[in-house]
């Protein structure tokens, strides 16, 4: 009796609650109410030690007017310890086109009080990438403490779209007690047929569409999908259902359907490319009979890249976007004649540049594997969204996209490495696999020559070198930002591989605009108490940039495959000038730590005159490895981080 009166009394103080403040309350008013027990709810039974866990979380996407494209979320988390505060710090990513509005938001209490959300929202820049710019609205649920429950509700206005998809993402970073999914389609007729298909869930119980044309999922009992260190794309392991339209056919034979669709596009490619004349001219003018196979695609390649290829100038106006469609290329002498394009148009250029050289070469289509891998079975053409062009000379398959202009020859984006292609030929599909880079094709070269000051400082010429993916990355990321801003991108990477205290200067950047160089950085470190100081002796460790480094792979538990992006290594060359006064007393022995072929790591140190020279090494030859290998990688960084700690010992001669 006395649990059911106890029961009793927090509703009635929810109740009162709810109806006590009714203009913000009321938004949460045709929400199902909180249960009595969630208030006193001390633990999640399902996953004990949480944080915390999401009692109730809506999602209605609606798209029965084409004007008016939306997606209503509502959240109801409840917090158990101070580190489950975190989640009443909420950022809502939001861009132009898919606008963030409408937020409220409360506490409740175990004893059932209510503190409402203030509406202060702030503006907070997330990611500026090239002409990528997204923004959050950021804002804190006021008074959280273990044992409170947070709400909050939002709305996207989204742009608007004739047959939109939907995505519901069932699984959320934390277990999920309950949940709600709501899509109401297209209001208007269409040919086109609305399908679905569930990715990662198991055992679901499939939507079903409702009396006035929507489709709605509850589920209950999801385990959450927590964040870890180099996951996997988060389409390839978070629980969703996607909504799609489609007019094709599909086949119980995934090759069949392939088939088909490649055949379409060869058709269409050929009537782009053809054989041209103006085009046979353009390439008879670039290549000497003398010329080798490689070295007549360089040339070429480089013609192609002379194009200016507007899908990399800036952030657009919808204007500008509606001219742009209104000259599309008909063909490849549109492109020879405008000097302008598409990355697929610049691509399909290329080809018929090559063609007309004598190669044998065709587009080929990928899909990027930084948002998802590309899945044959799904017969789903849409998948494939990057281009890339194939060529056969002599006995070598090249894979080239001249398509960006940020990739230089025989260098492929790393999401287009690794990964299935479908190459569409006359007679069918063509299945291949685009090849992966080694580590020592992006490497992070980090040069530092510093003298030792006698009160255990450094200060001298610091140079860093990027390779590969690394400094195409550094260019993407940075393509329409001034020089100021390409600085300040640099100069904050390189000041967080030191300890906090250090300051670094930046005076010269080489290499932006040549995309086949390496990218250089060069400045002056300061860096004070690099070296410890005791009565005579004097330590520095091996390494100078742990100071601020985060161990990876910290925690002991692994949910998730471990996925590199790419292959990489960094190489460091350290050289300390020591004064006068100080010898060397002793010095690590080298250190040499391999996992099989994929994962090396070494570091020595050695006198050369009055100079400490050290030299690390680190390498990761792999990408994707299963969750069952992360005791071994988890060892394995787990050594390097030893190795950097180790102590050179010095020792001063002063007073003798």
């Amino acid at each position: 009796m006395k649990v059911k009166w106890r029961s009793t009394i927090f509703a009635i103080l929810l109740i009162a609650a709810c109806f006590g403040e009714p203009a913000s309350s009321r938004a949460f008013a045709d929400r199902p109410p909180i249960a009595p027990d969630d208030l006193m709810l001390k633990d999640n039974p399902a996953e004990p030690g949480a944080s915390a866990m999401i009692l109730y979380r809506e999602e209605i996407v609606n798209n029965k007017d084409f004007h008016d494209f939306y997606s209503e979320h509502f959240y109801r988390i409840k917090i158990f310890t101070d580190a489950g505060k975190k989640y009443a710090d909420i950022e809502l990513p939001t861009t132009k086109s898919h606008e963030v509005r409408d937020i409220k938001g409360r506490t409740i209490h175990p004893d059932g009080k209510v503190i409402e959300f203030d509406g202060k929202v702030l503006d907070k820049l997330l990611v500026k990438t090239g002409d990528v710019k997204v923004q959050a609205k950021a804002f804190s649920l006021p008074d959280v403490i273990p044992g409170s429950i947070i709400e909050y509700s939002y709305k996207i206005q989204l742009p608007a779209a004739f047959l939109a998809p939907a995505d519901w993402p069932v699984q959320d970073a934390i277990y999920t007690k309950r949940a709600h999914f709501v899509y109401t389609p297209y209001a208007a007729g269409t040919t086109a047929s609305l399908l679905w298909r569930a990715m990662h869930l198991d055992n679901l119980k499939p939507p079903h569409k409702e009396s006035d044309g929507s489709w709605a999922l509850d589920v209950a009992d999801v385990p959450g999908l927590p964040e870890e260190d180099y996951m996997l794309p988060l389409n390839e392991v978070r629980g969703r259902i996607e909504f799609y339209y489609t007019n094709e056919r599909h086949s119980a034979d995934a090759k069949e359907y392939w088939d088909r669709i490649a055949k379409m596009y060869a058709d269409e490619n050929e009537k782009f490319i053809g054989k041209r004349n103006s085009i046979r001219d353009v390439a008879q003018q670039l290549t000497a009979s003398t010329d080798s196979p490689d070295a007549k695609l360089r040339k070429l390649y480089a013609r192609a890249q002379a194009v200016h290829n507007f899908d990399f100038d800036p952030e657009k106006t919808v204007q500008e976007q509606e001219r742009e469609k209104a000259k599309k290329d008909a063909n490849v002498e549109d492109v020879l004649k405008r000097g302008s394009a598409t990355s697929l148009n610049v691509n399909q250029f290329f080809v018929a540049l090559a063609q007309a050289a004598g190669f044998d070469a065709s587009i080929t289509l990928v899909r990027g594997r930084n948002e998802s891998f590309f899945h044959p079975e799904l017969q789903d053409r849409f998948e494939l969204d990057e281009s890339l062009v194939w060529v056969h000379a002599g006995d070598k398959d090249y894979y080239l996209d001249p398509g960006n202009p940020f990739c230089p020859f025989r260098m492929l984006p790393w999401y287009k490495t690794f990964t299935t292609t479908m190459r569409p030929t006359k007679l069918g599909v063509v299945f291949t696999e685009t090849p992966l880079p080694s580590s020592e094709q992006t490497t992070l070269y980090r040069i530092a020559q510093f003298p030792l000051d006698p009160d255990g400082s450094i200060s001298g010429i610091f140079t860093v070198r990027y390779t590969g993916q690394r400094a195409f990355l550094k260019r993407m990321s940075a393509r329409n930002q001034d020089e100021t801003a390409r600085k300040k991108m640099i100069s904050e990477e390189i000041k967080a591989w030191f300890p906090a205290s250090t300051t670094f200067e930046l005076t010269s950047l080489t290499g932006w605009d040549k995309n086949d160089e390496p990218l250089e950085a060069q400045g002056k470190v300061t860096m004070p108490n690099i070296a410890t100081v005791a009565g005579k002796r004097v330590l520095v460790q091996l390494s100078a940039y742990t100071g601020s480094t985060r161990q990876l792979f910290e925690s002991t538990k692994r949910k998730q495959d471990i996925y590199f992006a790419y292959p990489l290594a960094t190489i460091d060359d350290f050289t300390i000038q020591l004064p006068e006064n100080l010898q060397t007393a002793s010095l690590p022995k080298p250190t040499v730590y391999n996992l099989g072929a994929e994962f090396h790591y070494d570091i020595a140190a050695k006198q050369e005159g009055n100079a400490l020279h050290i030299l690390r090494k680190l390498n990761v030859n792999g990408v994707l490895y299963p969750v069952d290998s992360f005791g071994d990688i988890r060892g394995f960084y787990s050594l390097a981080k030893a190795g950097d700690e180790q102590q050179m010992v010095l020792q001063s001669s002063a007073g003798n």
